[in-house]
């Protein structure tokens, strides 16, 4: 697994945290109005999207005991956790969908994309102002002013939307987008929450 992945994996849930650095509301005309319906589709890869419609994008995956058991939990639509995955595009999906692309890390929760990010590389970018320059041009996003510094080590910036984050980064030159549904997190929160007074409740002193 790449150090990409894993700085995915490690920052699952930053959501909270990111949406109160943005608490203080933007003027209309720049505000996102994006939702998880019309959130970018990068590469052929959007939130909502079915984990078979994803891994079906990746079919050179390893055919692994471990692999197989993390997909049949993505596929599983009760289940109560986030399902984490790492591609590598050029050995493991299509070389010219995915040109320009270091790698894919994609969260699935209950059989659904709610959290995933590309790396790129090849270009080299200066300031991250400018990786969002560029992003905003493809996706007909918000400008760099609509966006709020992120918390990552890394020069980073995120557009907060209806629900959703995106995150643009660069780090030695290359660039990454993450796009994130933050609705999951609040269903996971409060699942804890039933769980723990479930527990308190069945508690006989």
């Amino acid at each position: 697994m790449n150090k990409f992945a894993v700085a995915f994996f490690a920052l699952a849930f930053v959501t909270t945290s990111v949406v109160s650095q943005a608490s203080n509301p933007l003027p209309a005309q720049t505000r996102c109005t994006l939702t998880g319906a019309t959130s970018p589709n990068v590469r052929g890869i959007q939130l909502g999207m079915s984990a078979q419609q994803l891994l079906a994008m990746f079919p050179g995956i390893p055919k692994t005991k471990e692999m197989k058991e993390s997909i049949d939990k993505a596929n599983s639509a009760t289940s109560s956790e986030v399902t984490y995955f790492g591609f590598n595009p050029a050995t493991e999906g299509d070389a010219k969908l995915f040109a320009g692309v270091e790698s894919v890390a994609a969260g699935i929760y209950k059989a659904r994309l709610v959290d995933f990010s590309v790396q790129y590389s090849g270009a080299t970018w200066k300031t991250v102002d400018t990786w969002i320059a560029k992003l905003s041009e493809s996706f007909k996003l918000p400008g760099a002013a609509s966006w709020v510094t992120g918390p990552n080590e890394a020069p980073n910036k995120v557009l907060v939307c209806n629900g959703i984050l995106i995150e643009a980064a660069t780090q030695d030159g290359s660039a990454s987008i993450r796009v994130r549904n933050t609705e999951y997190v609040k269903d996971i929160d409060e699942r804890a929450k039933a769980a723990d007074e479930k527990k308190r409740q069945d508690i006989k002193p």
